[in-house]
């Protein structure tokens, strides 16, 4: 959950848009200029640049007396269309007001609504406290009981009504606006209209005979001026060359200026509700197309945001930053530090960069070697706490039965092992400057070494539970253990240890029929292991068979932490050798809390250390592992 302070509220006003939340429908009443709006309905609404989103009126704090109606939220005069109050009625978010403004966007506004158009509303929040919620939950709020869609939700505890707006396009489809029409200031009721209502064309006609050229091009030009003051807005300037050469009226050569001025949503900025990707997945599928790695994207980007990522064709990382901002309405900031200060501040980068990060992390910790996949037996537990695992033996064979006679019972004996998981973690993090260095090589080579470093602390771990022979695991009384010179490596060495493993018995003298799956060695063992498995023919007394008869018995899996006496001292030798059963046979078990086998990322944003200015992102993962059945497992010392 994420609190404001009046303090960053303040640098908020100032730097920031507010977060707009948009609404939908629109109907034309009988009277002018007042107008009903239903702004929010209480719901879930998929918002550019934030995902989905749901408002909790009880926590929406209402500024007192009157909230503006802007022209799709434009806070300049140019877009002031009129005022009201708001009230929250029955989990909804009601506006009631007038059109009081008197600008060129006010009078389109009502002039559309007569001619049959359905203007649509949005309103602009500030968020004060924000809570993520989970995918599929349900939560009873304004009235209603609501459930997140697939990847969760945002959920807006706190915040501020800063305007409501008409727009042309919305969110909420359970949303509408009534605009009432009355004879006033040039406006007609619609339902006492006896002719067609006036076209365009002959409104413009009767506005430039009230006025001179002169008059008309002053005004227009004095529209241009405010709407590109820098000059080098060449969309506004061919707006202006047009209603000048098209004799336009001023009114509309500002509404058409206002709209050319507006900034264009870079081609990453998509609308949720249109093509099924928000700006942070567009943004994620750029960060994935720059660093090479488009696969790891198209599952679950899809192959619409993983186009656009191409045809974006981002140089670095300052690029994505920029479309950052553009995507969320943002002003880009001209200097370097300052566009990456804004770009993180945002909704989408920082949810972009974490998810890419996971994903280039869970692919380098998915191509990590892990020969323990082929003997360990996963599992799942849902605590820390310390579980037993059993392995049940059933004692009695099934017995013929006569006619009409009973069966008989038979017992179950266990073996049963102690084991739990613990946490591991590192921290992965972005300095500021390597972003205002365009250097994303640190970010995609620091993700994918957190990836292969997991990994290895899984394999660390399970290996260093079976070199150090647990509860004498290994052992003569147990029947898994083979020394002296039969031990070594060799044809018949490898017969002792599978046949071993083969007349395993449990305390009746019953086969448990276990079939020898892996042969793991350590990479001084790997040619002489491989020559007893694959080759076809084996060096053999005089006359004796030449064939061999091991090849491909088993699986080899080389694992050079066998052998690795600095790490795990003792314990590792370059001689020992291990014959083990499938993972169903449970040699050895591999515990993950809640099944999650891949490390967690968490983000944490630029502000969150005060003591650094980087971005972090927290990486955990929860496991055990412990040796299980004896009679699963043969280990060889070799000589």
């Amino acid at each position: 959950m994420t609190a404001v302070t009046e303090d960053e509220q303040i640098e908020h006003d100032v730097e920031a848009e507010p977060l707009v939340l948009a609404a939908e429908g629109v109907q034309v009443g009988r009277r002018l200029p007042t107008v009903e709006i239903v702004a929010y309905s209480g719901g879930v609404m998929a918002v550019p640049g934030w995902g989905d989103v749901i408002i909790d009126l009880a926590g929406l704090d209402v500024a007192a007396g009157e909230v503006a109606i802007l022209a799709d939220h434009d806070a300049k005069r140019t877009g002031v269309i009129g005022h009201g109050s708001t009230s929250v009625e029955g989990g909804k978010l009601i506006v009631r007001g007038r059109v009081s403004g008197d600008s060129a966007a006010a009078r389109e506004v009502v002039r559309a609504a007569q001619n049959g158009f359905p203007w649509q509303a949005s309103v602009g929040v500030q968020p004060v406290e924000t809570r993520h919620l989970r995918p599929g939950e349900a939560i009873q709020i304004n009235n209603q009981t609501v459930t997140t869609p697939k990847g969760g939700a945002a959920l807006i505890v706190r915040g501020r009504l800063r305007e409501v707006s008409i727009t042309a396009l919305g969110c909420d489809a359970d949303t509408h606006v009534r605009i009432a029409a009355m004879r006033q200031k040039g406006f007609t009721p619609m339902e006492t209209v006896k002719e067609p209502p006036e076209s365009t064309d002959t409104i413009a006609t009767e506005e430039r005979s009230e006025m001179t050229e002169a008059e008309r091009l002053e005004q227009i030009e004095a529209a241009y001026q405010q709407h590109d003051r820098s000059g080098g807005n060449e969309r506004v300037q061919a707006v202006r060359a047009q209603a000048i050469e098209e004799s336009w009226p001023p009114n509309k050569a500002e509404v058409e200026m206002l709209r050319a001025a507006r900034p264009l949503a870079s081609d990453l900025s998509v609308r949720r509700d249109t093509v099924g990707a928000s700006p942070d997945k567009m943004l994620e599928a750029a960060l994935l197309t720059y660093m090479g790695k488009p696969e790891l994207g198209a599952d679950d980007l899809g192959p619409y945001a993983m186009a656009r990522a191409e045809r974006f064709a981002a140089t670095g990382l300052l690029d994505v930053c920029r479309a950052a901002l553009i995507a969320e309405g943002v002003g880009v900031p001209s200097g370097r530090m300052a566009m990456v200060k804004a770009a993180l501040s945002t909704y989408s980068l920082p949810v972009a960069l974490g998810n890419v990060a996971n994903k280039v992390m869970l692919d380098a910790y998915k191509e990590t070697p892990a020969s323990w996949r082929s003997f360990c037996s996963v599992r799942s537990v849902s605590d820390f706490k310390t579980h037993t695992a059993v392995r049940p033996t059933f004692t009695g064979q099934l017995e013929q039965v006569a006619p009409g006679g009973e069966l008989h019972h038979g017992g179950v004996a266990e073996w049963t092992t102690e084991y739990a998981v613990d946490t591991f973690g590192k921290l992965i993090s972005i300095d500021r400057r390597d972003i205002i260095n365009d250097d994303l090589s640190i970010f995609h080579e620091t993700a994918a070494a957190l990836g292969r470093s997991a990994m290895r602390k899984v394999s660390d771990l399970i290996y260093e539970v079976l070199l150090s022979n647990p509860g004498n695991f290994f052992s003569i009384g147990n029947g898994n253990l083979i020394t002296g010179a039969e031990s070594a490596l060799t044809m018949d060495g490898l017969s002792k240890a599978i046949t071993a493993m083969r007349t395993q018995r449990d305390d009746e003298g019953n086969d448990l029929d276990l079939k020898p799956a892996v042969l793991l060695v350590g990479p001084e063992l790997e040619t002489v292991a491989r020559a007893l498995l694959e080759s076809e023919y084996i060096q053999a007394q005089v006359d004796g068979p030449t064939g061999n008869s091991l090849r491909r018995a088993v699986q080899l899996e080389v694992e050079p932490r066998l052998s690795n006496t600095p790490k795990f001292g003792s314990d590792a030798s370059d001689t020992h050798w291990f014959l083990l059963a499938s993972p169903s046979n449970s040699p050895q078990i591999v515990a993950f809390l809640n099944g999650r086998q891949q490390p967690t990322t968490e983000f944490f944003g630029i502000d969150q250390n005060v003591n650094r200015l980087a971005v972090a992102w927290r990486v955990y993962h929860d496991f055990g592992s412990a040796m299980c059945d004896p009679r699963a497992a043969v280990r060889s010392v070799g000589e």
